[in-house]
């Protein structure tokens, strides 16, 4: 999942910075409005339009978290994205949207807005849908990992505490959702992107029950939390609990988020490159490299990308991490895999070139303006 925090497009410099309307045709492209996000996820009535580009779906989806009125409103345009039928709703034209980075990118937009949903019933519209999507088999792994993910923060945020968090806890562990979860890891053994994934969220209930908000500067709902008391004289520590592939994989998880909230770049990067325990554990790994946008990281971050036998999901987040970091070593590697035989790091590639593009057209215009102010 790209870093919401990095991403272009969402923000319209020329409102952002009326003095630079003058200068509207050099400008990155605008952000798109609700009803052009609304034309651009809407159903394929007579069943023939092909679907828009992977970058105009992408602006579309992550435009919409500050685009649409409201967050159920934001829920419900994803929920039918992700429902989307050539033919209509109920065509049976077969999905319109089959892009698996598409349909990954709107679960775990899902999770993440549905977790913010101040109301029950916007909360459970995400749940539903991510429900939904765990479930069906004709779904990619990927996508149904990320749905997995979705579920575990959208249920984490929506749980009330009681006084000591005691009874809140109890009824997390006997609800449906964790029922479901604990069965998907034990039947993959708890392996794989969405046996790995299922076995994390069960970890999170068990062990931070109601209690899900990190305390950082980051505002993403993650699947487990880094240590708030952590200072840098904990670094060796967490690095060595993380490194050791030995130790459980979420507590692996709550060292990589500690250093990340550590800014521990380069010990993150290390660890991506010399992981070889889990695919999960690299992708997120990407991921926070992404959330870092820290240089330091590329070197890493592009061998992961040209691995070609590493697992698409690890790839794609370290497409989309370059994308965030920017530069001429990452446009060089999104170009060379841009035509990548997996369409999930193709599209990922694409996505990612286009994010630097708009925000070097920004700083072009920037720097215009204080040439000329």
């Amino acid at each position: 999942a790209i870093n919401p925090q990095a991403l272009p497009f969402c923000t319209d410099p020329l409102d952002s910075d009326p003095a630079m309307a003058e200068h509207e045709e050099e400008a990155p492209p605008r952000a798109l409005t609700w009803e052009e996000i609304q034309d651009i996820l809407s159903n394929d009535s007579n069943g023939e339009a092909p679907a828009p580009d992977i970058c105009r779906l992408y602006r579309a989806i992550f435009c919409l978290r500050q685009a649409a009125p409201s967050k159920p409103e934001a829920v419900a345009s994803l929920e039918a994205a992700l429902r989307n039928r050539h033919g209509g709703p109920g065509g049976e034209g077969g999905i319109r949207f089959k892009s698996v980075l598409f349909r990954h990118e709107c679960c775990y937009l899902l999770g993440q807005i549905g977790a913010d949903c101040e109301d029950q019933v916007g909360r459970q519209a995400a749940y539903d849908c991510l429900m939904e999507v765990l479930l069906d088999e004709t779904e990619d792994e990927v996508t149904r990992h990320e749905a997995a993910e979705g579920i575990a923060a959208v249920h984490g945020a929506g749980t009330t505490s009681s006084t000591d968090g005691q009874d809140d806890a109890q009824g997390l562990l006997s609800s449906e959702v964790f029922k479901t979860l604990e069965r998907l890891a034990l039947e993959s053994g708890g392996r794989g992107p969405l046996g790995e994934t299922c076995h994390l969220a069960v970890e999170g209930m068990r062990r931070h029950g109601a209690t899900r908000v990190c305390a950082c500067q980051y505002a993403s709902h993650d699947p487990a939390l880094g240590d708030p008391s952590a200072q840098a004289a904990d670094l060796p520590r967490y690095t060595n609990m993380l490194e050791d592939e030995s130790v459980e994989l979420f507590q692996r998880y709550v060292a990589m988020f500690t250093l990340r909230n550590l800014g521990a770049g380069e010990v993150l990067a290390q660890a991506l490159d010399a992981d070889q325990s889990s695919a999960v554990l690299r992708h997120e790994l990407a991921f926070v490299l992404g959330q870092l946008e820290n240089e330091v990281a590329v070197t890493a971050l592009t061998r992961s990308l040209g691995k070609v036998q590493e697992h698409a999901m690890v790839r794609h987040e370290a497409a989309i991490a370059l994308g965030s970091i920017g530069g001429e070593i990452s446009k060089r590697a999104l170009r060379e895999f841009s035509s990548d035989k997996e369409p999930m790091v193709a599209e990922s590639c694409l996505v990612a070139l286009d994010t630097v593009a708009y925000w070097e057209a920004w700083e072009r215009l920037e720097e215009r303006m204080r040439r000329e102010g």
